[in-house]
Formats: C-alpha cells, sequence, structure tokens
C-alpha cells in the first residue's frame, strides 16, 4: 500500500464519526505572497490534494482549501527588486503595497502585467501551476476572514489568555516572551504598519498600542501610541498564534507542514497546544514533510536558492509534475537537479510505472501501478493506454536533422500513431527539446561522427568481433530489431562481454562510450556508411 492510501486509512480511523454522518472534512495549506512561490511549497500543495482525491475517490466529502495570505507584514524582498524604492512599505500589511511595475516584474523572471497589489502578481501565478496539475483545491484570501470578524472570537480569547499562551511558549520552545507581551500586532492608523506595533493593553474592548521605531530591523515604525478595537481586520494574530486560530475558524480536519515545523519544540507544537488548551479546539491530522532540494540545498525564496514553481512547472509536463512531488513518502526529501538526471529520469519512472498499470511487465506491482493512476490528471477514469517513446530515444531524433519524430515513432512502435497518441509524442517532445537546447548535461546531446575517429583503441578481440559483425551486418536487413538481434548473435557466438562490443560501436559513431539503443541507432545512419565506418574501425 503506497503513502497516500496509508493516510487514508488513518484519516478514516480517525474521523470515522465525522464521515458516518456524512460531514465535509477540511483539508487546509497555505502561502504567503511575499514573492514568487518556490518549487518547494508545491511538495505540499501535491500531498494535501492527493489526499482529497483518494477520499473523494471513495466518496468521502472533503475540500482542499488553499490560503494566499496577502495579510503578513512586508518584512523582506525579493533579491532583484530595489530595496530603496519599496524601504517605505517594509512592514506594512502586503496587500497595501503596490504592484512591481513591468520592469520589476520581467526582472523577477516573470512573464505577466501588473496586479491590483504586489501579492496578487505572485497569487496568479501559483494558481496557473497548480491549475496545470489539475488538483481539487479552492483558494481563499486571508484578508477577508478578518474583516469578515470570523477571527474576532479567536483575538478575544487570545488575548484573555496572554499569560497562558507565554507559558506555552515557554514551556515548548525555551522561547521567553516579554510579561507584558500580547498575542496580537494592530494597523497603525498613522503609519499603517502591522509589522512594528506593539499591544500594550487590552480592557476587554479596546487595545492601546505603539508604534515602535527599532523593533524590527526590516522596517521602522513611527512611534504613534494610540487605542483601537482590535477586531475586524484592525489588528493580526502572531503566526503560530494564528495558525492555531485558522484550524477553528475554518474547522480543519487535516493539515500537514514542513519537517522543519513538525521538529520537538517547533512550530507545529506550539501551535498544537494553543488550538487545544486556548482555543478549544483539537490539532488537525499532521502530515509532516520533508523538503525539495535543489543540487542539495533546502529550497529558499528568502535566500534566493533554488527555482519558483512556475519555472520548474514549464519544464515538466502536469503529470510529470504531479510524480516528482508525490513519488516519495512525505517524510523522504526530494532531490531535484533540473541540470542533471533528474528530468529524463521521472520521465523513465512514469513509463515503467504505466507498464506495471498496464500489466505489461512480466511481474506487475499493485504499488507502482496505483502510483501511476495517481500522478494522472483525472484519478477517477483509469488512463488510456497510448504509446510513448522513451525520453532517451526522443532527446536522440530531436537532435538529428535527417530523422523525422513522427516516422522513427512510427518505426519503433511498429504501426500508426493514434491521434491521442501524436498528441503525447509532441508534448512530451516540447519538454525534451526545451530541456535539451537549455539545461541538459553533455551525455544527453549527440552528434553523429561524419568519419571514424582515428585515435580509437581496441585490443584484438574487439577488432576481431567488429570485422565479425560487419560481415554479418551485410546480409542483415536494415531495420532496428533485425539490427539488434544481429549484434547480440555475434556478441554470442564470439562470447564476448557485452560493454567490450556496445562500447566501441559508441565511440565509433558518437565518439562517446554510451548512447541510444544501438540497433535502433545504427537504423538512422545510412547502411553504406554505417558499414564502412565500422570496417574503418
Amino acid at each position: 500500500m503506497i503513502w497516500a492510501d496509508r493516510l487514508r486509512e488513518e484519516i478514516k480511523e480517525r474521523f470515522k464519526d465525522e464521515i458516518a454522518q456524512g460531514k465535509e472534512l477540511v483539508i487546509r495549506d497555505e502561502k504567503t505572497l511575499s514573492g514568487r512561490v518556490h518549487v518547494g511549497s508545491l511538495r505540499g500543495i501535491v500531498i494535501h490534494g492527493v489526499i482529497a482525491e483518494i477520499l473523494q475517490e471513495e466518496g468521502i466529502k472533503c475540500k482542499f482549501e488553499f490560503e494566499l495570505n496577502e495579510f503578513d507584514p512586508m518584512d523582506g524582498l525579493p533579491a532583484t527588486l530595489d530595496k530603496k524604492k519599496y524601504k517605505e512599505h517594509m512592514g506594512k500589511p502586503l496587500f497595501t503595497i503596490p504592484s512591481p511595475d513591468e520592469e520589476e516584474i520581467k526582472a523577477l523572471g516573470m512573464d505577466t502585467e501588473p496586479g491590483e497589489n504586489f501579492p496578487s502578481i505572485f497569487a496568479e501565478e501559483i494558481k496557473g501551476v497548480v491549475e496545470k496539475i489539475n488538483l481539487p483545491i479552492e483558494f481563499y484570501n486571508l484578508l477577508p476572514i478578518y474583516k469578515d470578524g470570523r477571527f474576532n472570537e479567536c483575538i478575544k480569547d487570545a488575548l484573555e489568555n496572554a499569560s497562558a499562551i507565554r507559558k506555552i511558549y515557554k514551556e515548548v520552545s525555551g522561547g521567553e516572551k516579554p510579561d507584558d507581551w500580547y498575542p496580537l500586532q494592530v494597523v497603525c492608523e498613522k503609519c499603517g504598519r502591522t509589522g512594528t506595533t506593539k499591544v500594550t493593553g487590552w480592557d476587554g474592548t479596546n487595545v492601546t498600542y505603539r508604534c515602535e521605531e527599532d523593533m524590527v530591523t526590516w522596517a521602522k515604525g513611527c512611534s504613534h501610541e494610540g487605542s483601537m478595537s482590535p477586531f475586524d481586520g484592525n489588528g493580526k494574530l502572531p503566526w503560530k498564534v494564528e495558525w492555531a486560530a485558522k484550524w477553528k475558524v475554518l474547522e480543519v480536519h487535516i493539515e500537514g507542514c514542513g519537517k522543519d515545523h513538525s521538529a520537538a519544540g517547533g512550530s507545529r507544537s506550539i501551535a498544537k497546544r494553543i488550538s487545544e488548551e486556548i482555543f478549544d479546539y483539537p490539532n488537525p491530522f499532521d502530515i509532516p514533510y520533508e523538503f525539495l532540494n535543489l543540487g542539495g540545498k533546502k529550497m529558499s525564496a528568502s535566500k534566493g536558492i533554488g527555482a519558483s514553481a512556475k519555472e520548474v512547472s514549464d519544464l515538466l509536463p502536469g503529470i510529470i509534475l504531479k510524480l516528482l512531488m508525490m513519488r516519495l513518502v512525505p517524510n523522504r526529501p526530494i532531490d531535484f537537479d533540473p541540470t542533471g538526471k533528474t528530468i529524463p529520469n521521472l520521465f523513465d519512472e512514469y513509463d515503467r510505472l504505466s507498464d506495471h498499470f498496464f500489466k505489461r511487465h512480466r511481474e506487475p506491482d499493485e504499488d507502482f501501478a496505483r502510483s501511476f493512476k495517481l500522478c494522472q490528471m483525472d484519478i477517477s477514469k483509469d488512463p488510456e493506454d497510448i504509446w510513448q517513446m522513451r525520453f532517451s530515444v526522443l532527446s536522440f531524433v530531436l537532435q538529428m536533422p535527417h530523422l523525422n519524430l513522427l516516422e522513427e515513432a512510427e518505426k519503433l512502435k511498429g504501426s500508426k500513431l493514434t491521434e491521442e497518441e501524436k498528441n503525447a509524442l509532441e508534448e512530451r517532445a516540447s519538454y525534451v527539446k526545451a530541456w535539451i537546447d537549455t539545461l541538459a548535461p553533455e551525455e544527453y546531446k549527440f552528434v553523429i561522427l561524419e568519419s571514424t575517429p582515428n585515435d580509437l583503441e581496441f585490443d584484438e578481440e574487439q577488432k576481431i568481433v567488429l570485422e565479425k559483425l560487419s560481415t554479418a551486418l551485410e546480409k542483415a536487413e536494415w531495420e532496428g530489431e533485425e539490427i539488434h538481434k544481429t549484434i547480440h548473435e555475434v556478441k554470442t557466438e564470439a562470447d564476448i562481454a557485452p560493454k567490450k562490443l556496445f562500447q566501441p560501436l559508441y565511440e565509433i559513431f558518437l565518439g562517446r562510450k554510451s548512447g541510444p539503443q544501438i540497433g535502433w541507432f545504427l537504423s538512422t545512419i545510412e547502411k553504406e556508411k554505417a558499414l564502412e565506418m565500422i570496417s574503418s574501425a
């Protein structure tokens, strides 16, 4: 049983009463829109989305709500934006900050128009990425929930239990909060910042506050002091308290998080206790998950390490992108190297999984077959069995100007391609070509040599077997399967190690020690030229 199905069974057991009553289970995740959403965030989105899909597959009512947080204060900038220009906005809620202009958007690497405000352009981008994966997801914004008063009860409970919350912080993480600390920051009536305000008192109706000049290093307060109602969007809970409040307000049943939050003494432990002890709401079903690493480093939007979700989604079809995010159990990290073998390996893995699903493999594995189904765009229907050209073969054909892609595909399949297969071929070819042109390592780039290299060094055994092969191939029909069969017959008769025959062939034609499937590869070269080059060697 794969990880998603195991989690489904645990969820069914925990919420059996709610399910029996026909109650809708709420699955939740979120992202603060302070910059482009990095690809690591997609892991949480896909994990939660797949859980929603498999619950719905069993007829269990559920919905996956994803928060686009535009109410957090601006506490940092994407590296390409001018810090001087945005200095006056630091500490203000994100939704109040103007959208980057066309030039800034281009510098961010984005292809979009300026939006309503700063976070809106990042919201639209991540929506487009998620749409490509076709998950059952409902997006919502945080600000309207505050403005509608839905957090008011939790804000009041938090203010009245400030000392208990301070105690939870200390007991769970060792974090000391001053005796005059209140779990709320209001929007300063003078400068509009939330990141610099400190609540100094609470009388049951209003809070007093001070906008402190040097409370944080990333913004300056205006020193204004005032009194105001903390409700209806005038104030915002600090995020560990807010996290717990969101569970209650949105009636969340299932919400996982990254391993940094799930560690002992971490944010999840603090939010859990606040939820249970202050807001009287149970900790949602947790799914701790590991990071996605790019070149061995944790993805980080704030440090500028890694790629955005959009950039990576442009490299992969939706199905392969979904496979990348769900192929490993959540508590194992994903290593993604777009300039290495990750992308070809993902396509190959997808094709191997399809062999198990369609029982083409001699020993079909149920878990592999299940993984194949779950990475489809609609898991309510069985996928159609269509022929696909392997990544390595496709990458070779696309680099050979003398080859016609459709003709080679039909040769390999042994029959005409259906319309669905043609569409699949064209889609895969577009991604493979883009990868070859921009990111592929040298081992995936091919040029057929015009003549046999004159610096080849073969031993006597290899020279003899190459001579035998040349003679045998003269009589063979110049077609991939027949060439492949002939080569293996010569290898067996000569009792030579495969490497000692195949490696020289690749060196003769490609100047390297490996390449595509040898029989098909030779069939793409004119027979007389191929035989001449082997004889020369």
